[in-house]
């Protein structure tokens, strides 16, 4: 802090010559803020700047997951533009020379054509205190060296000593993303868009790949795999348009190439293979694919305040890079495949109507319909199952086109006795069609009241209740019994469920100075047919806070919430080998049930005040917040529970995390176009999490598992900038 503050006064007293900027919130990208007296208004641009210093402590990759804040000189924004009777062009900078630096600008003939075009660089710090055993050669090959692998199989190295070696490795991944946007008005009612974007993903993300059930022979590893993929996205339509209706058509494309479709990782504990070890792993990542659609939609003015519209839109998603080799492992004769490349196709569907009229000025009445049909006509595959890269299976295995289609009605109607008042009611029914799901089909009827109090000045309340059922048909037990699951296993995305939601706000302006606000949410799903999975979870939550402007350069605001949620999840323990007499005991005992009550709890408080000109030329803004959360994960057995009988149960920590952050902003305008400015963050980051925790991460190393030693960690983080604004 010492040196932040150092820095701070060496800069306010320099030059403006001599520094160069900061601070990504506090002006906006416009022409003036705000508080520039429109006398003073500047003709053409922006130029904000000045220098950032920070003192980090602790996990320095987490406080900067996403932005970059590094010491030095630092252009904040930079901003252009020019406007004349007949067009107008303008564009920004900021953060230049950045990991996080953007770019863009538009330009438009006013009337007639409208040009805007962005860049952004989005960077994902994710560690710079893990350590690897592996190489990247390029291409997705990940090596060990061969002295390591062959030290370890021989038994002359131990894993211990190997981890030892690992080399540090900062784990960075960056997106690039690049957008273009024109409309152009061919007459008055005619207009053409199109836009365009472009996102390429380059660096490397942490994954954990298996390479076998022996711990002697094939650990689990965790890396830092390659990353390098390209999305490009383009779309256009022509619109016609007057005072009765909208009629648009238009066609949408997006591409995603993956340049590293598989990756190939050495296995740290071997390096030759044999039947049941394998030295080189492989994952098959994201494969290329590509998808396209062909959409209309119009909207038209009946009579009697009634407005109808309907969207239509068809289209393709296909896939078809070559199939990976079923193995890297040379030991093994590896399966035959069907067919060369995945030949993956799906046709998609979707239909969108909808009504609305208000007949009289007190009565509101709506009616859609939505319609959603996903086919799948990947062709049929089977082939010889590969346990892992360790050994060849005994059963074929064959894909699984899933495919479905949903359809949603919803009809509301809302009538307003007396103003300021409006009830309302409303009926959805959803019905969804699939297929390789244990219910083929599944129905939910939704009933919702609504109160709202929109237009008072003093007074506004909402409220909504919704009362839902989902209810399942054609359940199929066979497909349960093929993965090896319990018969009252339920997937609770397609299981029976009764669900209840109650949400209200509040906002009292009692004089134009003074609001005070609450909120209140309650919800429960019950999943009435469910045996083993999830059963039941709950989430409520608030929020009470107000707002105060005493006077117009004073602005103060303080807000509290709470959520919390908890849920319950079962299952049945079972130790012994499939097919046995004492897997099938284990497997129909009651007393070998387990069930998980979570319980996870976060609080939040903000605060903030503006004093704007309060003291004569100065603008002061001072915030502060703090998140707390807890989650627990008990685990409970039956009183006849056969489990845990010489030993006993050993309960879960506490998982625990809290952020807090306080920041300060001040500027001076020396002038009406030039305020010289100072500021300082506070953020602390305290964790508790026995998954990443430093002590389970070391144990996991050994014997079976070499991990990257990634972590949950703290940090304590201090930045100090100074800055200059200079507008023309």
């Amino acid at each position: 802090m010492r040196r932040i503050l150092i820095v701070a006064g060496a800069l306010l007293l320099s030059s403006p010559g001599l520094t160069l900027a900061q601070q990504a919130q506090t002006l906006p990208a416009t022409s003036r803020p705000p508080d520039v007296p429109a006398a003073h208004k500047p003709a053409f641009g922006l130029f904000d700047f000045g220098y950032r210093a920070e003192d980090i402590s602790g996990d320095r990759a987490r406080y900067n997951r996403f932005r970059d804040t590094r010491d030095g000189l630092y252009v904040n924004r930079f901003t252009v533009q020019k406007e004349t009777d007949n067009w107008f062009a303008r564009g920004f900078a900021s953060n230049i020379g950045y990991r996080d630096q953007r770019f863009g600008g538009s330009i438009e003939d006013i009337g007639r054509l409208k040009v805007a075009f962005a860049w952004d660089q989005v960077p994902l710090f994710i560690s710079n205190t893990t350590r690897t055993l592996h190489t990247d050669r390029g291409n997705g090959i990940l090596e060990v060296d061969d002295a390591i692998q062959r030290g370890i199989q021989t038994g002359a190295l131990t894993l211990a000593n190997a981890v030892a070696q690992a080399r540090p490795f900062d784990i960075r991944s960056r997106r690039d993303v690049g957008r273009f946007d024109m409309t152009y008005t061919l007459n008055r009612d005619v207009d053409l868009l199109v836009n365009v974007r472009n996102t390429q993903r380059t660096g490397h993300n942490i994954m954990t790949f298996g390479l076998g059930t022996s711990p002697g022979l094939n650990p689990i590893v965790e890396m830092g795999v390659p990353t390098d993929d390209r999305t490009t996205d383009v779309s256009g339509r022509i619109e016609y348009a007057n005072a009765r209706g909208l009629l648009s058509v238009g066609y949408t494309g997006s591409w995603y190439e993956n340049s590293i479709p598989t990756v190939r990782f050495d296995n740290p504990l071997r390096i030759d293979n044999i039947n049941n070890g394998a030295a080189v792993g492989q994952a098959v990542l994201w494969p290329s694919n590509s998808s396209f659609s062909v959409h209309a939609n119009g909207a038209y003015k009946l009579g009697r305040r009634t407005r109808a519209s309907a969207a239509l839109s068809v289209g393709r998603l296909t896939q078809n890079e070559p199939l990976a080799a079923p193995t890297s492992n040379t030991a093994l004769v590896a399966p035959t495949l069907p067919r060369g490349t995945a030949e993956a196709q799906a046709d998609v569907r979707s239909v969108n109507l909808n009504l609305s009229s208000r007949p009289v000025p007190t009565l509101w009445l709506n009616a859609r319909y939505r319609y959603y049909d996903y086919d799948n006509k990947t062709h049929h595959y089977e082939v010889r199952a590969l346990v892992g890269d360790w050994t060849v299976g005994t059963v074929n295995r064959h894909n699984e086109p899933a495919s479905y289609t949903r359809g949603t009605l919803d009809l509301d109607a809302s009538y307003a006795p007396v103003d300021f008042l409006t009830f309302g009611v409303g009926y959805g029914n959803e019905k969804s069609d699939r297929t390789y799901r244990i219910f083929e089909e599944t129905t939910e009827n939704v009933w919702r009241a609504t109160v709202d109090t929109r237009g008072n000045q003093y007074v506004s309340f909402r409220a909504k209740y919704e009362h839902a059922k989902r209810e399942g048909s054609g359940f199929d037990l066979h497909l349960l019994e093929e993965v090896g699951e319990q018969p009252t296993m339920r997937h609770y995305d397609v299981a029976d469920r009764k669900r209840v939601r109650l949400s209200g706000m509040l906002t009292v302006t009692p004089v134009q100075w003074l609001s005070v606000n609450g909120s209140v949410s309650d919800g429960n799903d019950d999943y009435t047919s469910t045996g083993f999975g999830l059963r039941d979870n709950d989430n409520r939550a608030y929020s009470v806070g107000l707002d105060l402007v005493p006077v117009n350069t004073v602005t103060f605001g303080v807000n509290y919430g709470s959520e919390r949620y908890t849920a319950q999840h079962w299952a049945r323990s079972i130790s012994q080998a499939p097919g046995t007499a004492a897997w099938l005991a284990q497997w129909n005992d009651p007393n070998r049930d387990v069930w998980t009550d979570q319980d996870d709890k976060v609080k939040t408080v903000t605060a903030s005040l503006d004093l704007i000109k309060t003291i004569p030329k100065m603008d002061i803004r001072l915030s502060y917040d703090v998140s707390d959360g807890t989650a627990s994960y008990v685990y409970n057995l039956r009183p006849t529970q056969t489990l845990f009988t010489t030993t006993p149960l050993i309960q879960l920590p506490q998982v625990k995390n809290e952020v807090k952050g306080s920041r300060v902003d001040a500027r001076y305008f020396v002038r009406a176009n030039v305020a010289l400015g100072v500021g300082y963050w506070y953020e602390k980051y305290a964790v508790d999490d026995f998954a990443f925790a430093q002590t389970t991460i070391t144990a996991l190393n050994l014997p079976s598992a070499v991990y990257t030693g990634y972590l949950f960690s703290p940090y304590t983080a201090h930045s100090g900038w100074v800055r200059i604004s200079y507008l023309w």
